[in-house]
């Protein structure tokens, strides 16, 4: 069985912002060109802002050089790997230097009746449904929960040995089940490979148990063993292990998975799709068209949800 490929827009070889709209490749007018160029410049703007308008508020409240450990200590992380020019082939142990709550997208930059309420350049019509055609919306994804027609779908890109991707989805993700149950949100995985060899290795023994319709148990196994901070080591035995832990059918049917060509091509799409969206630190989110980097609390996703679902209702 094949897993869903993740979707990769041509025409951005050099992306330098996360989530920006890329053009289709048919019909393309010096107009688009400009609109996206627009598009860029809004996400970059709109990122900008929010960490000056975070600064401002909390400036004297923590150490200026509160890093995303000091984030962890508190509780629930709230912080963000990331690679910059990174070859995401190649793991690495660079870190943000201050919790990703600083260079967030705030979810309330456009307001439900349209206008804007920061005052920033708003996307356009044509980018803002770049964004709401990304969702793959496929009743038999296994990477994907929550009804294809949910109005309001959360695109995660993760990598299984961030630890910030394991505080969100050990943490964050369980208390958005209730709209989840109740149709209103869909949540789409996607992998983002940062972290080396055995970050795919993860990938990959997810991707296995979800051919067994369990992916999403051995995802939340991973993150339930996962350490408060660092890389950990994953290596094949204990992917079996987690396998034999959360009672997968078909052991030797799930190995043998791991070496999936089809599997591995699926992953990569995926990866390959994040990278041309500039996703460039772990995780990151795409709320219907807003965008959210690093390990939020529920309410920032709520007030996002609430504010996607006014616009599309």
């Amino acid at each position: 069985m094949s897993t869903p490929s993740g979707q990769v827009p041509p025409g951005n070889e050099q992306p330098s912002a996360p989530i920006a709209p890329i053009p289709q490749p048919s019909g393309q007018t010096r107009s688009n060109t400009a609109s996206i160029m627009w598009a860029v410049a809004t996400i970059v703007v709109a990122l900008v802002g929010g960490f000056l308008i975070y600064t401002a508020m909390t400036q004297g409240d923590e150490p200026a050089d509160a890093g995303p450990g000091t984030a962890q200590e508190g509780g629930a992380a709230t912080g963000s790997e990331e690679t910059e020019g990174a070859d995401p082939a190649e793991p690495t142990d660079e870190v943000a230097e201050a919790p990703a709550a600083e260079t967030r997208t705030e979810p309330a930059t456009e307001g439900s009746d349209g206008t804007d309420t920061t005052a920033e350049p708003t996307m356009s019509e044509e980018q803002k449904q770049f964004l709401l055609d990304l969702p793959r919306r496929e009743a038999d994804d296994p990477l994907a929960m929550g009804d294809v027609d949910a109005p309001v779908v959360i695109i995660e890109y993760a990598d299984y040995r961030c630890p910030f991707c394991a505080s969100w989805g050990r943490d964050v993700q369980p208390q958005l089940q209730d709209l989840v149950d109740d149709g209103t949100l869909r949540i789409e995985f996607r992998d983002r490979v940062l972290f080396g060899a055995d970050s795919e290795a993860t990938a990959l023994a997810a991707r296995a148990a979800g051919e067994q319709g369990m992916y999403w148990e051995f995802h939340d196994a991973v993150y339930a063993a996962a350490p408060d901070s660092g890389h950990p080591d994953m290596p094949r035995e204990k992917l079996l292990g987690l396998a034999e832990e959360i009672a997968i059918p078909d052991l030797e049917k799930f190995e043998a998975d791991l070496d999936s060509p089809e599997l591995r091509e699926a992953m990569q799409a995926d990866n390959a799709e994040g990278e041309s969206l500039g996703v460039r630190s772990t995780p990151t989110f795409l709320v219907n068209t807003v965008a959210i980097v690093g390990a939020q609390p529920e309410q920032v996703f709520r007030q996002a949800i609430e504010q996607e679902l006014a616009a599309v209702q």
